[in-house]
């Protein structure tokens, strides 16, 4: 804004939601009175602001464009006011938006020139029409009623237009001004006619003829008025002027008119390069690009087609360079290709092969139909795919070898959880039979045997890590999904827990809900792996304090309960930095005063268990204060009952008297299966091969099979598909049950596969026996 606007702008007085129109205009009098009182004023437009104020409200509206652009060029004159004229009226058009409601008062803020003139046409068209039927009374003349709708009864459009726009708009306002003096004057004859449109121009001139674009309006007027002498008409030098400045905006449309060509030219030029560029793009592309026609010939090729063709021959038959089985069924698409085939030929992928160099290279084809001149051409890609292929064979070998790798590594797995898991059967069944009610050695020697069956107990965790953690390696890990007793089971890892953390002065606590039910589907296995690992850890590393296990639940649908496990310790915490790498594999956590304890795969096997089971694991930790644990698992509830499962536990008259084979090779193994059995008071026979196993069956008569899956002559899966394959309905049904040290997935389904009843894994609990021979025996007890 200029200086003098900064100091000379119209004051906006304040102006509420009743403010009326007549009062606006009041106000911006009013102020434009206070700058014109830092000039002289001259008396003609002194006396138009005194008169101005005795006039009435509605000769105040219509005398008010005329005052205000008065003081407005009497304002623009004055020396040094640097007076932007637009911008002055920008400024008192947004502090007194009232003003826009009279269109003959919003016309003069209009900013846009073009907008501007027609506005005014219309206005002077609207004055014209409502002069004439001032003295027709109403209008009969269709014309002039439609001409009333269109001037008097609809509201001006202000919408901003283009100079092109504009210039056919004046034309058309021209041609209706015309035949709105020839009806006018059909009505009330020609002198009647031009004393309208005198009227008409003489109040239009007195109000705007100060707006630059005023005289755009004689162009509307009669001819014969043109002639006549009025001061308010322009002079012939006037006229002049106007015609020079209506030449001028046909030049502005002209010159617009060559810009649009000029811009066509560029974007035609622009075309043809980009045509040079896309050719350059092609003829320079990786892939060779072959255009040809329904006969084969080539009509355009790429630097990399030459290549491809190696010739420069200008007319060469694209399907010689194909291998003739290939070029034959190519041929036989294209002459049967039609306009509705075409998506499906741009969507196939052809690929064919040639030898070069004594060498066998791969190729793909694709082919695209394109119209020119009114002609079927074909556009086609061929790439060479040869590389690709070629580590696509080195991939499947390296595949290949990598499976074999893999199966060579479950194999030897395999016999190395047989051969560890053996001795450790031995040593751990052995020591569970010398349970404190039958043991009549000394204190000292119970103790003994209690610590070799802690360090098998430790050794076997390890093992079961090892193999767990090399399971999930080879996504096998499976879980089972078996009715048992959650609640048992948290008993047993309270008491055993308890213990453990009273050795070493810890509080130890297992809170488990109530409403949990006794049995539930699952896989009890890993739930016991899951909470040996977390709860162990925290014995582990907290020297004093607390370890409190919370256990709660809630129902969700279709009898399935929600489970969370909480299990928070006091002990040495977890920084920030290793929290991020905790459930990584081999990683220990341990402060630099302590050894590091374990193999480092607990935590990292404990997510994968808890994700296997559908949960998630997560922990929060802090330094020096404590750990907390927390995971959930998803279990259905059983139809189990107590009475279904009860006295598992005692079942010597069950057993008493049975006749059971044991096909077992280890002699430390037959050892304590014998014993097992004996306390039990059934009769054992024992062989040393499934060979031998097959024979006596078919001579003797058993109740149950205990069969060891790796032996000599005869394995325990030949032995029993051998066995359910004897005549004898009785001896083929006979229950068996594998016992193996191998605890891999495919070795239990090999097994179900070749007719076992039950599959248990080494090293065998008394307890887990216990209730597989109570639950296949008592049917026939």
């Amino acid at each position: 804004m200029s200086s003098f606007n900064k100091k000379n702008t119209v004051k906006e007085d304040f102006i509420s939601p009743n403010t009326s129109l007549d009062a606006t205009i009041l106000i911006v009098i009013e102020n434009l009175k206070v700058q014109l009182k830092n000039y002289y004023v001259h008396y003609e437009l002194s006396a138009k602001l005194k008169t101005f104020d005795t006039m009435s409200d509605a000769h105040k509206r219509d005398s008010f464009p005329s005052l205000y652009l008065e003081v407005e060029d009497f304002l623009s004159l004055q020396p040094n006011a640097n007076f932007d004229t637009l911008l002055f009226r920008q400024n008192i058009k947004e502090s007194y938006p009232l003003l826009d409601e009279k269109d003959e008062l919003r016309t003069i803020f209009i900013e846009d020139n073009n907008t501007q003139k027609i506005i005014l046409s219309e206005l002077f068209l609207k004055d014209v029409l409502i002069k004439s039927k001032d003295l027709l009374g109403n209008f009969s003349n269709p014309f002039l009623i439609e001409a009333e709708n269109l001037l008097v009864n609809t509201p001006i459009s202000f919408e901003t237009i283009t100079q092109q726009q504009a210039a056919s708009t004046l034309k058309e306002l021209f041609e209706y001004s015309n035949l709105i003096q020839k009806k006018i004057q059909e009505s009330l004859g020609l002198n009647a006619m031009l004393s309208i449109y005198n009227n008409a121009y003489n109040t239009h001139f007195s109000n705007y003829n100060l707006l630059e674009n005023f005289t755009i309006t004689v162009n509307l007027v009669p001819e014969q008025l043109l002639v006549t002498e009025n001061a308010n008409l322009p002079s012939k030098g006037q006229l002049h002027r106007l015609l020079k400045t209506q030449i001028s905006s046909l030049e502005d449309i002209n010159s617009k008119l060559s810009k649009e060509v000029f811009q066509k030219s560029q974007i035609q030029e622009e075309l043809e390069n980009n045509e040079k560029l896309y050719s350059a793009v092609i003829h320079n592309s990786l892939d060779a690009n072959v255009i040809f026609n329904i006969e084969g010939i080539i009509i355009r090729s790429n630097k990399k087609a030459a290549e491809f063709i190696n010739a420069n021959e200008k007319q060469l038959n694209f399907y010689k360079l194909l291998p003739e089985q290939f070029s034959k069924r190519l041929r036989t698409i294209i002459n049967n290709f039609s306009l509705k085939t075409i998506s499906s030929l741009e969507k196939e992928l052809f690929e064919f092969e040639i030898y070069k160099n004594g060498e066998l290279n791969y190729y793909n084809l694709k082919i695209s139909p394109v119209y020119i001149n009114n002609k079927m051409l074909f556009f086609s890609v061929i790439r060479d795919i040869t590389k690709d292929i070629r580590n696509m064979i080195r991939i499947e070998e390296a595949r290949i070898i990598a499976e074999k790798s893999a199966k060579a590594k479950t194999t030897f797995l395999s016999n190395m959880s047989h051969e560890i898991r053996t001795p450790l059967n031995v040593i751990l069944g052995l020591s569970e039979l010398f349970n404190n009610k039958d043991f009549t050695g000394s204190e000292s020697e119970y103790e003994n045997i209690e610590a070799i069956r802690f360090s098998t107990e430790n050794l076997l965790m390890i093992v079961n890590d090892i193999l767990d953690f090399s399971k999930i390696e080879a996504g096998k890990l499976n879980v089972q999904k078996v009715d048992f007793n959650f609640t048992e089971l948290i008993y047993n890892l309270n008491k055993g827990f308890k213990l453990k953390a009273e050795e070493k002065g810890l509080d130890f606590s297992m809170n488990i809900m109530n409403s949990i039910p006794k049995y539930v589907v699952g896989d009890q296995y890993r739930l016991s792996q899951i909470l040996n690992n977390l709860i162990g850890n925290a014995i582990k590393f907290t020297q004093k304090g607390f370890i409190n296990v919370h256990i709660t639940a809630k129902e969700l649908a279709n009898k399935t309960i929600q489970v969370y496990f909480t299990i928070e310790d006091s002990g040495n915490g977890i920084s920030k930095d290793n929290l991020q790498t905790i459930f990584e594999s081999f990683y220990q956590s341990h402060h630099s005063d302590e050894k590091p304890e374990g193999t480092g795969l607990g935590l990292s096997i404990t997510k994968e268990l808890v994700t296997l089971l559908g949960g998630e694991l997560m922990v929060k930790s802090e330094l020096n204060v404590g750990t907390v644990f927390s995971f959930d698992v998803n279990y259905t509830v059983s139809n189990l009952s107590d009475l279904e499962l009860q006295n598992t536990q005692d079942v010597n008259h069950n057993l008493r008297n049975k006749k059971i084979l044991v096909a077992e090779d280890n002699k430390l193994n037959q050892l304590f299966i014998k014993q097992l059995l004996k306390k039990w008071d059934a009769e054992t026979t024992i062989v040393e091969n499934g060979q031998e196993a097959v024979e006596i069956v078919k001579t003797q008569d058993f109740d149950l099979i205990l069969m060891d899956i790796q032996m000599p002559v005869l394995d325990g899966l030949e032995a029993t598909s051998a066995i359910r394959a004897l005549d004898s309905d009785v001896k083929k049904n006979i229950p068996i049950v594998a016992c193996s040290a191998d605890v891999f997935p495919e070795s239990r389904q090999k097994a179900e596969e070749a007719g076992v009843n039950y599959y248990v894994t080494k090293p065998i609990s008394a307890k887990s026996i216990n209730e597989i021979l109570y639950l296949l025996t008592t049917g026939n007890s």
